[in-house]
């Protein structure tokens, strides 16, 4: 698969303006959206990945087909990111929760407003994304990629066994809107404030959401409309996305410049 895609910096006194705008243009109220990212950086030799090993026999087969060709291939960046929600934060995990349970020690009900984070049953997915390609499309930024979904819990074994090593983890917190085929994502980049977490695994618990610090200090926003094409090989569909995202461009000129980004600031291979 491929996608395209247009950025746009947004000043943070802009957001509410923004957002006001972007329900006006897809008619729609946006669906918020809190991430984990876990960045981990490849240390093996291409060509030497198993996907057999450890729990990726969870995985479906065209997932598995997936992923041995983008994990053998060149060393890169690689992320693993999670949905998480408001409630997670701020949290005791969930083995607290139980131990402390006069019955059974059970787990919580589901719909149990109980304030407690279960990592071992964090959800995942694998996100490969390549270098931009240079040249012939210049008037977004076009790149491959591919997801897969991973066991849930503990992401380290068979990351570690596919040649990968944790690197470092953030949140990523903002509003998406659906316009036609055109995912827009307003959102910003929350860092883990400094305290005593051993920085070599991802953490068990999070941090109340408003000690997350905005790595840009400034209050600023990010706005990416993404396309995703599944035959980036066809040349039409690919020229149809393009002119889509640069039709919304147009539209939004007025609200935000959106613009291709800087190909080797999105350089994802390991150096």
């Amino acid at each position: 698969m491929h996608e395209l895609l247009l950025f746009a910096s947004v000043p943070g006194q802009q957001h509410h303006e923004l957002l006001q705008q972007l329900t006006g243009l897809t008619a729609a109220q946006p669906t918020h959206r809190l991430e984990r990212h876990l960045v981990f950086k490849a240390y093996r030799r291409p060509g030497s990945v198993n996907t057999r090993i450890g729990g990726s026999q969870d995985l479906q087969a065209p997932e598995i087909q997936r992923l041995t060709k983008m994990l053998n291939g060149a060393m890169f960046y690689t992320q693993v990111v999670g949905p998480v929600t408001e409630k997670d934060f701020g949290s005791v995990p969930l083995s607290q929760f139980t131990a402390r349970s006069t019955v059974n020690d059970k787990r919580p009900a589901e719909g149990d407003q109980g304030n407690w984070y279960d990592f071992e049953d964090q959800r995942w997915r694998l996100e490969f994304r390549d270098i931009p390609e240079p040249g012939a499309r210049t008037t977004v930024t076009t790149r491959l990629m591919a997801n897969a979904t991973l066991p849930r819990g503990d992401v380290l074994t068979p990351m570690n066994a596919w040649g990968y090593s944790f690197v470092t983890e953030y949140i990523m917190e903002g509003d998406v809107f659906i316009h036609n085929d055109i995912v827009l994502f307003l959102y910003r980049v929350l860092t883990f404030p400094a305290d005593s977490h051993d920085p070599q695994p991802p953490r068990q618990t999070l941090p109340a959401l408003r000690e997350m610090i905005p790595l840009d200090r400034s209050g600023g926003y990010v706005l990416q409309a993404v396309v995703i094409v599944t035959d980036g090989s066809n040349p039409e569909i690919m020229k149809l996305a393009s002119q889509r995202l640069l039709g919304l461009k147009e539209q939004l000129k007025s609200a935000v410049k959106l613009e291709q980004a800087d190909r080797l600031s999105l350089d994802t291979r390991v150096k």
